[in-house]
């Protein structure tokens, strides 16, 4: 989330609620009382919430996250958190970019078409980047207005139950570093793209010494690889072949272990590598 846009606090647009999908637009209003647009379409089954979020709409800085968190139908309440950058116009580094942990009720005499709560950005290095109070409220009524902006959720058949955790946040791997999974599942699902600018930016991938991707260039377009994994260790490496127009080399990659996703965004300087180890 890149907090550049001022955003008129005269909220226009709004939330719809049919069944187990949830769609608000409205406004994040900063600490220092500066608003930015906000967006958040949302689905929910059995009290897990997916979906993405959308802020600085229409702008230079749109960025698009993906959300994932609980919904707690005792109090009708959510808990929610950005986990990853999914697609973004602006032109900052990705480690510039505030990912936020939301609290949100319905509220007000309108019951179910407010929603209300607070919410805390956080970098990646784990440092507190923004706070504030969040406003929101039902779409349908300007449905026509927002239609451009509009992107409709996949349903997903998702079964968990209230006492699944939140996942993992983004992990960063630079020059030499690893980072060991654990994995449940015979497959492996890995997405790879570039969620900032196109640069330019290409890799070789490696998976247990073999060659999947050389000189791929990483794209906007998520890159989809599905492998199956040998017993005990694998290896997946990630080397650069280049810098790009904006050094270093980036890539924002997507491991998927059945239901568990693990998000990772690479930073590497020319001819280094970064590796993921799986033990299955």
């Amino acid at each position: 989330m890149k907090l550049t846009l001022i955003f008129s606090l005269l909220l226009t647009s709004i939330l719809s609620y049919s069944q187990n999908t949830f769609n608000y637009v409205g406004t994040l209003i900063l600490s220092d009382n500066t608003p930015i647009s906000f967006k958040l379409e949302l689905s929910e089954e059995e009290g897990v919430v997916n979906g993405i979020s959308i802020t600085n709409i229409g702008t230079q800085d749109e960025t698009r996250s993906e959300i994932t968190g609980l919904y707690f139908k005792s109090d009708k309440s959510f808990q929610l958190q950005e986990t990853q950058i999914l697609e973004t116009t602006s032109k900052s580094p990705l480690n510039t970019f505030c990912y936020m942990n939301m609290n949100l009720y319905f509220k007000g005499i309108l019951g179910s078409k407010r929603l209300e709560g607070t919410f805390k950005g956080n970098f990646l290095d784990s440092n507190e980047c923004a706070n504030g109070k969040i406003i929101l409220l039902q779409e349908e009524k300007i449905k026509k207005k927002i239609n451009k902006i509009k992107r409709k959720i996949e349903k997903k058949s998702i079964k968990k139950s209230y006492k699944i955790g939140l996942p993992k946040k983004t992990i960063i791997l630079k020059d030499g570093d690893d980072f060991l999974i654990t994995w449940n599942t015979k497959n492996i699902k890995l997405f790879i793209w570039d969620a900032n600018q196109e640069d330019g930016d290409k890799l070789e991938l490696k998976i247990n010494g073999k060659i999947i991707l050389n000189e791929f260039e990483t794209k906007k377009k998520q890159k989809k690889i599905k492998y199956r994994l040998n017993d005990g260790e694998n290896i997946i490496e990630i080397k650069a072949l280049n810098l790009g127009l904006s050094p270093p080399n980036t890539s924002r990659i997507e491991l998927v272990d059945g239901k568990t996703k693990y998000p990772i965004m690479t930073q590497l300087k020319l001819g280094k590598s970064a590796i993921i180890k799986i033990i299955k």
